[in-house]
């Protein structure tokens, strides 16, 4: 093999790490976002629980409910934050929101 095809072939070995090396971060991007919905149901579900459990044994307007809906708005954004629904008429009624 002669000096110019060896500087030949490291050029190219070179130009290919380097290509390689500039396109694996962006391969990473290209997965799938985790599905949520999951999660944010167990977590709406449990602060309804609490809400449920808050109001019959205080009283549906007693300060307790108001701090477990305001943790069900708190668990409501989280879903938003993470792209997840929820099913609306379970947990966006009633007690489970706050007054306007």
């Amino acid at each position: 093999m002669t000096k110019s095809a060896t500087k030949h072939h490291l050029r190219f070995i070179l130009a290919a790490a380097l290509a390689v090396g500039f396109s694996l971060p962006l391969c990473s991007t290209a997965r799938a976002d985790h599905d949520w919905r999951d999660e944010c149901h167990e977590r709406l579900r449990h602060a309804k629980e609490r809400i449920d459990r808050d109001a019959a044994r205080f009283g549906p307007h007693s300060r307790q409910v108001y701090h477990d809906v305001d943790r069900l708005d708190r668990e409501r954004h989280w879903c938003r934050e993470h792209h997840a629904d929820w099913d609306h008429n379970t947990f966006d009624f009633g007690i489970y929101v706050h007054p306007h």
